[in-house]
């Protein structure tokens, strides 16, 4: 009887257990996480085993957590191997050509003559303007070297340790644009105040006990001095060798405190000891221009507030803030010239995990 129920299936007594063992595990629920593989395609040996490996290391392996990166370029590339230099003048092709825009204005300045201010006897009854005539302390010629040339003497040896272009190219291009401006500014404003210097009555009259001479109509003075010693008679306010040096130094200063990292909350108070000292020379140049005579204390505290603003606007333009977490760097990008710096955010980890405050860890 069962030989010829075998007979007519044609099928073994093994291969009907393993039928029935197969019914059985049928019953059962299937895990989501493991492939129905009874409907599965029939695949190779091999390949079937690559597959069953990934899908368990896929279903098995835990997520990778977010890991703590280190900022990406904490300092630029050396910009002599990877940048263009034409590229940079190219970009600023137009602010260099501001620079020079500026210059020539105010050589043409020069040509125009101040405001003439009404001075009668009365403005001589104080010492205001009865000062003796005194030469300069700092001479005119000596203001350029103060205001440009000392950074650009600081600027260039950052350079040669740094090797970068690109910061050099940006700091020369801001200290010559704050200079330039605050020249222009100051010669506009001089011409059209017209404050009379404190030496004004010795400049007009040849010296401080000379007798005065006034229109007998307009009461105004009548000076016997040459046309240029009264042009510069009347150019006071603002004080023009402050404003130059505070423009010059106080960008320097700036960019030494953006290169030293001054507020990088460490403490060290050795790296405000330059910047300080550089405040002290405009500082001292503007001091020189009040015990000279050449100045009142307010036309020198204005070219300072002339000289500051200008230079802070202009190192804005190229640098970061002096607060920032990296404030010795460019933070403009310029295409053809220079890879963007790519600064890759820091993940924290929290101060007291879930865990920790399970167990009680505080």
């Amino acid at each position: 009887m069962w030989n010829h129920q075998y007979s007519e299936s044609g099928e073994s007594p093994e291969r009907s257990e393993i039928q029935l063992e197969d019914s059985h595990h049928n019953e059962h629920p299937k895990s989501p996480l493991i492939p129905d593989l009874t409907r599965a395609p029939a695949v190779p040996v091999g390949s079937f085993k690559k597959w069953l490996s990934r899908t368990v290391s896929i279903v098995v392996q835990k997520p990778e957590e977010p890991r703590e990166q280190e900022p990406r370029d904490l300092m630029e590339p050396p910009a002599v191997l990877d940048l263009k230099l034409g590229g940079l003048f190219r970009y600023h092709l137009n602010d260099w050509l501001l620079i020079v825009i500026i210059f020539v204005l105010w050589i043409l300045s020069f040509l125009i003559h101040p405001f003439q201010r009404y001075v009668g006897e009365t403005n001589f009854v104080t010492q205001q303007l009865r000062y003796p005539y005194k030469s300069n302390t700092i001479p005119f010629q000596v203001v350029p070297v103060i205001a440009v040339g000392i950074p650009l003497v600081v600027i260039l040896g950052i350079f040669f340790k740094r090797r970068n272009l690109r910061d050099l190219h940006h700091a020369i291009l801001g200290l010559l644009t704050a200079v330039a401006l605050t020249a222009l500014i100051t010669d506009v404003v001089k011409i059209g105040i017209g404050r009379p210097r404190p030496h004004f009555y010795a400049r007009c009259f040849g010296s401080p006990t000379s007798p005065p001479n006034y229109d007998p109509i307009t009461g105004n003075v009548i000076c016997s001095a040459t046309a240029n010693q009264m042009k510069e008679a009347y150019k006071s306010f603002p004080s023009g060798h402050t404003s130059w040096t505070f423009a010059g130094l106080s960008y320097l200063a700036m960019y030494m405190a953006g290169k030293l990292s001054i507020f990088d909350r460490k403490g060290h108070s050795w790296k405000v000891f330059p910047i300080v000292l550089t405040m002290l020379g405009a500082t001292f140049v503007g001091v020189t221009r009040i015990d000279d005579y050449w100045h009142h204390w307010t036309d020198v505290c204005t070219g300072a507030s002339i000289g500051i603003v200008t230079a802070y606007f202009c190192y804005r333009q190229h640098f970061r803030s002096l607060f920032d977490d990296l404030p010795h760097m460019t933070y403009d990008y310029i295409p053809h010239t220079h890879p963007r710096p790519v600064i890759a955010r820091q993940v924290s980890a929290p101060v007291v995990s879930s865990y920790d405050m399970e167990q009680g860890r505080l």
